[in-house]
């Protein structure tokens, strides 16, 4: 198991990020952009397996995990979450980098193109769509439902309850470390047979002690997010991966980018949910090393 060490980096604006890096090699650098529900512990599959042939970079997004609340007058909008990246980029002499987004991580990747072209070698896009998440989650479970379009306005509510949460997260925490949290997961369809449950169990305990509030913020920041006017102009080799079971980022909005997207390849994973990289690390990694050999020109040694 590699170690990974982390940063401190002070963005531009003065918010206290935790930066991560790990590994290196031959290989273009790997910069990790997380999902929203899980932090660089996540990507450990990926991170053992590529390591040794690639210098990986991370960091925790504002806010969440190890980083600090975003600083006074400042936000947890999907466009400062990139300036951070920026900073995070610098802290490490990074001038061009592979971008492997999951979840969150896939706008933040459309958002780096927007901002720093330059910088992006490629892209690798698992289990994420190109903007307004909230908008088609759960589709087409719930088309025809009134719920399709109250989705949004639920999340707002509960960012201004979200402090009310605190009391309770000691007790969540403990549920998500029993076999409850975990069969409700698997029952309501989001997450596979296949999926690795102490590493989603470890990973839900983190997200169940998070600060709710500004979890909720991100959230809406988010779910406010677009980058539908970007992806035509995208010119560096991407990869999209998802699962035909995913019902946070459903297959659809993956074929769409792709359609989008000059030159862009697609790998759907039979039975996979947004959990893939804990479902099936082993195809995507052959799929990922495939795309590095024939668009990128990096074979390992």
């Amino acid at each position: 198991m590699l170690e990974i060490k982390p940063s401190s980096v002070r963005a531009a604006d003065g918010t206290a990020l935790t930066a991560f890096e790990c590994g290196g090699g031959p290989g273009p650098t790997f910069v990790l952009c997380n999902g929203l529900g899980g932090n660089i512990d996540a990507w450990r599959y990926l991170i053992d397996d590529f390591g040794p042939h690639h210098r990986i970079v991370s960091w925790d997004y504002r806010g969440l995990y190890k980083s600090g609340p975003a600083a006074a007058g400042t936000g947890y909008d999907v466009a400062t979450q990139v300036r951070d990246l920026r900073d995070v980029l610098a802290h490490f002499a990074i001038d061009n980098a592979v971008l492997l987004g999951w979840s969150m991580g896939v706008q933040v990747a459309f958002e780096a193109w927007r901002q720093m072209p330059s910088v992006v070698r490629g892209m690798v896009l698992i289990n994420g769509t190109y903007g307004s998440p909230l908008k088609t989650a759960f589709s087409p479970m719930l088309q025809g439902s009134p719920l399709a379009d109250m989705l949004p306005a639920i999340a707002k509510a509960l960012e201004s309850v979200a402090h009310l949460a605190e009391p309770f997260q000691p007790m969540a925490q403990k549920v998500t470390k029993t076999k409850l949290a975990l069969n409700v997961v698997k029952g309501l369809g989001l997450a596979s047979q296949a999926l690795d449950e102490k590493m989603f169990m470890a990973l839900a305990g983190e997200v169940a002690g998070l600060h709710m509030p500004r979890y909720m913020a991100t959230l809406n920041a988010l779910a406010e997010h677009s980058a539908v006017d970007v992806l035509a102009t995208i010119t560096v080799p991407v990869l999209v991966v998802t699962g035909d079971h995913d019902l946070l980022t459903p297959v659809a909005q993956s074929r769409e980018m792709v359609k989008a997207i000059a030159g862009a390849e697609l790998l759907v994973i039979p039975s996979g949910t947004h959990y893939t990289p804990l479902e099936f690390p082993e195809l995507i990694h052959l799929r990922v090393e495939k795309w590095l050999r024939e668009r990128l020109g990096f074979n390992r040694p």
